[in-house]
């Protein structure tokens, strides 16, 4: 029989067995919980839901090591990086035909040099437009949603030999997988939307840390999405910076054609307005696409009349295709034909203006982009063709047809 004292014991010792379980049992659940929560990111490249101090140690781990001095553009701020309660996160509407993009997200790069992950190549197929504008498209898939992205070595041939800050990389098989599946640009854009949309849903910071890009594709579009590279334009003017000897050349044009003038591009009292008239190979692309004609001296005559009924005394320098057209249909005092030695002098005169004019296509929108100041562009009642989804307020449809009204009268320049 056990003594009273030892019964007393006994007792103590089962109590303090008990408290000291209940502290194990508790202490393990809230370390397994922390190992599970690491585990899940590194092994299921999930989201952690985790305090702002063991993000940044995760980022200090897995940041982009390899990212250029370009991209600090995409550096983490701290109202991008503010916490917001999960159930607050709607997705924007967006318009049908638009390009859709998170603007209050930052997806964390995915390193460069980091092989195993997938990754984007753009086709480098049309002309100096095309891929200026597929440059940019594709530099915009890495600055918004942080995906690995490389450019072809044809493309990084042409484009280094007129701009000399080309920084994506040139795809290789040493780095980068050719088993790529086929996407456009559009479905691409929508696929990394739905996902990062998704992610961002569960979760109350608006940093995503996990890739979101599962699968390697090839886009063969020749994308050229005005909505998203004219709501970036800034960053998109810092993506070229076009070789001295181009800038020289364009200037000289443009020196030339205000000779009568008495004047030069850096000696002057008055606004240049640049203008792109895209004809001759247009016109049968434009027609099959868009079931558009080509434009006449309407819309012309219109765009020149809305810059001045703004500015001062206003010379337009006209770049085209097609120079005799224009020396025939545009005729004026204070219109000239700039004579045109390659595409990429042509593209920075086009960018030198301190307004543009533009017509269809990628070399004409994205020649303007480039520049500073106020960009009108030609529109009709066609659906097929709608410049819709571009909200900039240097952006501006000047109708193109006589039956077509469009009010810009409360435009100020």
């Amino acid at each position: 029989m056990l003594s009273l004292l030892h019964k007393k014991a006994l007792v103590l010792i089962l109590c303090l067995f008990f408290v000291s379980l209940v502290f194990y049992v508790h202490h393990e659940s809230n370390y397994s919980q922390f190992i599970y929560q690491r585990n899940y990111v590194t092994k299921s490249n999930t989201v952690i839901h985790a305090d702002t101090a063991e993000s940044k140690s995760f980022l200090d781990v897995k940041g982009n090591h390899a990212a250029s001095d370009n991209e600090s553009s995409c550096q983490i701020n701290q109202s991008r990086s503010a916490s917001l309660p999960a159930q607050q996160f709607k997705p924007r509407i967006i318009k049908a035909g638009c390009t859709p993009y998170l603007k209050d997200l930052y997806a964390v790069p995915v390193p460069e040099h980091d092989c195993d992950q997938p990754h984007v190549v753009m086709n480098d197929g049309g002309r100096l437009g095309n891929k200026l504008c597929q440059y940019a498209s594709l530099y915009f898939l890495r600055h918004l949603y942080g995906v690995r992205v490389s450019i072809t070595k044809k493309m990084n041939a042409t484009l280094s030999k007129i701009i000399k800050n080309i920084v994506l990389p040139v795809h290789d098989s040493n780095c980068f997988t050719r088993k790529t599946k086929r996407i456009s640009y559009e479905d691409l854009c929508k696929k990394l939307y739905t996902t990062a949309s998704q992610v961002r849903a569960n979760t109350s910071k608006t940093v995503i840390t996990e890739p979101l890009l599962h699968t390697s594709f090839y886009v063969y579009t020749n994308p050229a999405p005005r909505d998203l590279l004219s709501a970036h334009r800034a960053l998109v003017q810092s993506l070229f910076k076009f070789r001295d000897e181009v800038v020289k050349a364009a200037i000289k044009n443009i020196d030339a054609a205000l000779k009568p003038f008495n004047a030069t591009y850096y000696e002057r009292d008055f606004s240049i307005i640049t203008v792109h008239v895209r004809r001759t190979d247009y016109t049968w692309f434009i027609k099959h696409k868009y079931n558009l004609s080509q434009l006449d001296e309407l819309y012309f005559t219109r765009a020149f009349q809305f810059y001045k009924e703004r500015l001062k005394q206003p010379v337009f320098l006209v770049l085209s295709d097609d120079p005799k057209w224009c020396k025939q249909k545009l005729k004026a005092e204070d219109v000239r034909v700039i004579a045109s030695n390659s595409p990429a002098v042509d593209m920075v005169a086009a960018s030198l203006g301190d307004h543009h004019v533009t017509s269809y296509g990628t070399f004409s929108f994205i020649g303007a982009l480039l520049g500073q100041g106020h960009i009108t562009h030609p529109i009709n009642n066609n659906t097929r063709y709608s410049t819709n989804c571009v909200d900039s307020s240097f952006w501006h449809n000047i109708s193109r047809d006589k039956s077509f009204k469009v009010d810009n009268s409360n435009v100020v320049l």
